[in-house]
């Protein structure tokens, strides 16, 4: 057992902290290997990770005494707070200085990274380097500290918090529920595929939510009711009640979601924990899939327009509204691998700026064309994908209609009757979509139809360039 068990995942992290506890602890079995003890550890992440929480399991498995330094006070008097720390910690050594929260000891933005604070951490570590002082630092970004600060020599170790992992979550979950009563409803593996892993502490906010709330209701335990009510309200900022909207209304936005949906399992099977249609700005409604997996920037544009092509399949000769966020996501990500990564071949390389606005006017020109290109050729292979899952699509739909909200189960045990109960629908559907695809670009080669049409785009720019 070790002070780090208190701590739920981040076993890598916890490991090398280990390290560095053993070498305060043992210095001389180090020593005799040539081996000396880093200058610093500095733990930075997003709020809510636990850098903290961390550095005080450090402390307590150092066993060294410790001096905390926060930003308590301001002006001069916290300047000779940090100065007189240092030089306390100097007349206790060996021992540990935690700077906690040290990219708040200034004002927040890149202009201060030369203020008299961060001048007197400075000062105040070359001061302690080699008089058994270890300092720890805590910080949420760490782009607002000096370069001279962070810089090894005075950080040697820097170690990077990331949000939980999904077994990371898991474990985090199972473990805060042991002192909650939780109903046998509660499915563990559709509670972590519902939520998103933005930090421990959020985790631990939705699980006391979910117990308040039934409390409230006089309940005998949390069910998963709760769960998604709390959920829903707290990374979604839904509201418990459906806006007053006409049955044609909640029949599009359900098909729409449906279309991101059937369209992100077809490409990435198993990956949608979770699916709602939940109330929008000024009483309308909306919906969202989310993603428990990651998936790559095509794919994601083909995702983005799924729920654009469920509508405009289903109702022919119209354009679906609301999906501008969805065409602005597609073409971000179109975008980024052409300009960064040459999706779309070297020529359209932004190799002199990451910022489109400074690009060349002809590179301009041409990329726009491309991912124009781009984005109808993605629009097409998603009314694909619907059409080869023509009867999931039609039951996620239903499903979404009737209940509001989809767990994994749920979406997992529609999609398995679908398949048995109409794979001859389905594939009748394929090849008619198939069919008309291919008949849009008269070639034996389909990808070098689409090839040809993308050059024609960009000879079409460069003459309105010239002209």
């Amino acid at each position: 057992m070790n002070a780090f068990d208190k701590v739920i995942g981040y076993k890598a992290t916890k490991r090398e902290l280990l390290q560095l506890c053993d070498m305060l602890r043992n210095r001389e079995i180090y020593e005799e290997m040539g081996a000396r003890l880093p200058h610093g550890l500095l733990l930075y992440g997003d709020p809510g990770l636990g850098k903290t929480l961390l550095a005080r399991c450090f402390v307590e498995e150092s066993g060294l005494h410790t001096i905390t330094v926060r930003r308590d006070k301001g002006g001069d008097a916290f300047v000779d707070g940090i100065t007189q720390a240092f030089a306390s910690a100097k007349t206790k050594a060996p021992s540990i200085l935690l700077l906690d929260d040290m990219d708040k000891f200034a004002n927040e933005d890149d202009t201060h990274c030369d203020a008299p604070e961060y001048a007197a951490v400075q000062a105040g570590i070359d001061d302690v380097k080699d008089a058994g002082v270890f300092v720890i630092a805590t910080a949420n970004d760490i782009r607002k500290l000096p370069s001279s600060l962070r810089r090894s020599g005075r950080f040697d170790r820097k170690i990077g918090l990331q949000a939980p992992t999904a077994s990371d979550a898991e474990e985090i979950i199972a473990h805060y529920l042991k002192s909650k009563k939780v109903s046998d409803s509660v499915n563990m593996e559709d509670l972590t595929r519902m939520m998103r892993y933005n930090s421990c502490a959020e985790l631990e906010t939705i699980l006391n939510e979910a117990a308040v709330r039934a409390a409230f209701a006089r309940k005998t335990g949390i069910d998963m009711e709760d769960m998604v009510s709390v959920v829903l309200k707290q990374q979604y900022g839904a509201q418990e009640d459906m806006p007053r909207v006409s049955d044609e209304v909640i029949e599009k936005v359900a098909l729409h979601e449906a279309g991101h949906l059937v369209v992100c399992e077809a490409l990435c099977p198993g990956s949608v924990g979770f699916a709602s249609l939940l109330p929008s700005d000024e009483n309308r409604c909306g919906g969202f899939i989310h993603c428990c997996k990651g998936a790559s920037d095509s794919q994601s544009a083909i995702i983005a327009l799924g729920g654009k092509a469920a509508v405009e399949m289903r109702y022919a000769g119209q354009v679906a509204e609301g999906c501008s966020d969805d065409i602005a996501c597609a073409v971000n990500c179109i975008r980024e691998a052409a300009a960064k990564e040459g999706a779309l071949g070297f020529s359209l390389l932004n190799v002199e700026s990451d910022s489109s606005s400074n690009m060349p006017e002809s590179l301009n020109a041409r990329s726009e064309a491309a991912v124009q290109a781009e984005v109808e050729r993605y629009y097409g292979k998603a009314r694909a994908l619907l059409a080869q899952n023509e009867a999931f699509l039609k039951e996620i739909t239903e499903a979404l209609v009737m209940k509001k909200t989809l767990l994994y189960s749920d979406i997992q045990a529609i999609r398995g009757t679908a398949v048995k109960k109409n794979p001859a629908v389905t594939c009748e559907a394929a090849s008619r979509y198939d069919a008309a695809e291919i008949e849009n670009f008269p070639s034996e080669d389909p990808e070098e139809a689409m090839r040809q049409k993308i050059m024609r785009k960009l000879e079409e720019a460069e003459r309105r360039r010239c002209s």
